[in-house]
């Protein structure tokens, strides 16, 4: 369980919810400050951006992304519609000391080794390795070393990557979250797997244990809180026709608040392993469940047969459980008139 200022993220507690707000700014600050309040008035608990020297990150001869290529109509390369994205560092301090005014967790991905560097000088309360990052072990190290808490995805990797890698994160740092992944914008129902979430919880227990949910809709995010979660990330936008690589898999500010509404409702329901009958049930269970009735008259002396009774709403005197293994043929010690409810006062002690 982790506590991150004044937010506890762990198992039994409130789903911790991110508006990924990654590059949706289009490289424009002011868009980025707006995405931070829409995050907040929305309900999310944190909002998360990415930080990146472009140079750093991606060569000239990049070729572009499937994603870019289907989200972006612009003749742009990959390096080229990075460098539109890319925001100074001097924008994440800005940025920061708004999460902080609006009571949200300030989250960065850093991309490369500098901006991890200035993230962790930064004092950022959490820092994401993104998919892409997973076997970048120089970036791991610096990340693992300054012992902030670490949430990990694990979109476009083999298994035994993401065991390694995850495995050598904790060996600095106990405050790790293994986040269920499918590396597409958006990504399909069939792709997703959820049922990965237990292989997640099963080798890393020591973890916590979310998703990152690239899907169109609420339904799979949803579905996901059932396998344990206990962290939900969201692509999230102002605006889904604009410009940009990743708007067309995001939620606009309506559907993220409609969509927050949704988990903390599904997760009322989620309830616990312990069974007892619901306090609201209770009046139907007075009413809906039968008591056992006289189908004609029964003298004193006579059996107490299933030919001579019926099984009514309310549920008065014994169980229909009582009747049947323990009183039924058997004689009654008083008459019992048609109609009436029969109890053990009509059988010999």
């Amino acid at each position: 369980m982790w506590r991150i200022k004044n937010r506890v993220v762990g198992d039994n507690q409130p789903v911790f919810i991110i508006a990924e707000a990654g590059v949706n700014h289009n490289g424009d600050l002011d868009i980025a400050h707006k995405l931070i309040d829409a995050a907040a008035e929305a309900g999310a608990d944190a909002v998360k951006f990415q930080t990146f020297i472009t140079e750093e990150l991606v060569s000239p001869e990049t070729p572009s992304a499937s994603h870019h290529i289907a989200n972006v109509k612009e003749a742009l390369s990959h390096f080229e519609l990075i460098k539109k994205l890319q925001l100074p560092f001097s924008a994440f301090q800005e940025l920061k000391v708004h999460c902080e005014e609006k009571n949200m967790i300030f989250i960065s991905t850093p991309y490369d080794m500098r901006s991890a560097e200035f993230l962790i000088a930064l004092g950022v309360d959490v820092l994401k390795i993104a998919s892409s990052e997973m076997t970048n072990y120089p970036l791991l190290d610096v990340i693992r070393q300054s012992k902030i808490p670490a949430v990990i995805s694990t979109g476009m990797n083999f298994w035994k990557e993401i065991v390694e890698s995850v495995n050598f994160v904790r060996e600095y740092n106990d405050k790790i979250c293994v986040l269920k992944c499918t590396s597409n914008y958006p990504a399909s129902a069939e792709s997703i797997n959820l049922r990965g979430i237990s292989k997640i919880k099963e080798n890393f227990s020591d973890c916590l244990v979310g998703f990152s949910d690239h899907s169109e809709g609420v339904e799979i995010s949803l579905a996901a809180l059932g396998f344990g979660i206990c962290m939900l990330e969201r692509h999230f936008t102002l605006d889904k026709t604009w410009w940009g690589p990743d708007h067309k898999a995001s939620m606009t500010p309506a559907e993220f608040n409609q969509f927050i509404h949704a988990v903390r409702k599904s997760e009322k329901a989620l309830g616990s392993m312990d069974w007892d009958v619901q306090t609201e049930e209770l009046s139907q269970r007075n009413t809906m469940r039968k008591g056992i009735y006289a189908s004609k008259e029964i003298k004193r002396g006579e059996l107490v047969t299933m030919q001579n009774v019926k099984f009514l709403r309310p549920p008065r005197g014994m169980s229909l459980k009582e009747f049947y293994f323990e009183f039924c043929n058997k004689p009654a010690k008083a008459d019992i008139r048609t109609g009436q409810n029969i109890t053990r006062a009509f059988f010999e002690d």
